[in-house]
């Protein structure tokens, strides 16, 4: 089978070669170099499931964060390489 790389240098697995890996829209692969071959291998990724605790650790965070956010302008880069905030 033969494809073809695109000026972006993007290339399309095949349809055939995706449905029977599994693969869909967002899938992930660690990319290698193998002499003059390039090897592309699926990483699957599981859901993290957190404890009653790291959510009440991550709601506090949030609730402690929220309302800190700064709009980044070109006045706020600005100070920032003056050293000030």
């Amino acid at each position: 089978m033969t494809i073809m790389m695109t000026e972006k240098h993007q290339i399309t697995i095949p349809k055939r070669i995706a449905e029977t890996l599994g693969l869909r829209k967002g899938s992930l692969f660690e990319v290698e170099l193998r002499r003059n071959r390039i090897e592309l291998v699926p990483v699957e990724v599981k859901e993290k499931v957190f404890t009653e605790e790291e959510y009440a650790k991550l709601d506090k965070l949030v609730r402690e964060e929220k309302g800190k956010a700064v709009r980044v302008t070109k006045a706020f880069i600005r100070r920032l390489k003056k050293g000030k905030r």
